[in-house]
């Protein structure tokens, strides 16, 4: 099984060249900065409703974002190489975009629940890759990697 990481060139983004991912591999300092990263969008609420006990390397500060489906190319394309993938929802991080978007007051996007409570709901939507795969509890997917694709496993899809 493949993930993807699309590749972005415009002029609002800072380009990392392909040549540097294929050399020193995927990270959360040389992916495209085109996906938002739902964990940081409040990270004091991210942090305040964390579960207890989770792993320290769940931390949304060195995360980023694959996808299941290749979009359109350029994008990168490596293994499921790591238990460090999870997924969520992405449903709630689109309404917990929604108040981002709004500058917190909700006032554009009534009838959202609080932002808190999507934050739990957020969290509680939590699974593992291989867990995702198997069940399928929702159909909006969101897949962090908490740690560095190495290069070596990284194919460049012009």
């Amino acid at each position: 099984m493949f993930l993807y990481h699309m590749v972005i060139h415009n002029e609002n983004d800072v380009n990392i060249s392909p040549q540097s991912v294929l050399k020193e591999g995927l990270n959360h300092k040389t992916a495209t900065k085109w996906y938002l990263n739902s964990g940081n969008l409040f990270p004091e609420l991210t942090f305040r409703f964390r579960p207890e006990n989770l792993p320290k390397w769940i931390d949304f500060k060195v995360a980023f974002k694959a996808d299941l489906e290749a979009y359109e190319k350029p994008y990168y394309r490596f293994p499921v190489f790591s238990d460090k993938i999870l997924v969520f929802n992405r449903d709630i991080s689109s309404e917990l975009f929604a108040y981002k978007y709004d500058g917190g007051r909700g006032r554009f996007f009534e009838g959202l629940p609080s932002k808190e409570d999507l934050m739990k709901h957020y969290w509680a939507s939590m699974n593992t890759l291989n867990e995702f795969l198997k069940n399928k509890p929702f159909n909006n997917p969101e897949l962090y990697i908490f740690e560095q694709v190495p290069a070596k496993l990284i194919d460049y899809i012009e």
